[in-house]
């Protein structure tokens, strides 16, 4: 009966350790609000997770700052663009 005990408290003590292994972790980077104007020198950018409730291309300027915006809007796409051609 002990032997019984102990293999089942095994068994729960690998699944607890299995779930926790897979647990979904939150996101470490998330956008809540856009920048309003475009950003003129960009360094780089990055888009966040798909796990963000809004959508967000993070640009990181000259000066270091990161900036959210909104990666639908013109000005960012062409932003991005401009980057990348520069590369």
């Amino acid at each position: 009966m002990l032997a019984a005990r102990t293999i089942l408290l095994l068994a729960l003590l690998l699944t607890l350790s299995l779930h926790h292994a897979t647990a979904h972790f939150p996101p470490t980077e998330c956008c809540f609000k856009y920048a309003q104007k475009p950003i003129r020198y960009v360094e780089s950018f990055y888009e966040t997770s798909s796990d963000c409730s809004l959508p967000a291309v993070v640009i990181v300027a000259a000066s270091g700052a990161k900036i959210c915006a909104d990666p639908k809007k013109p000005w960012v796409k062409r932003a991005m663009k401009n980057h990348q051609r520069e590369k």
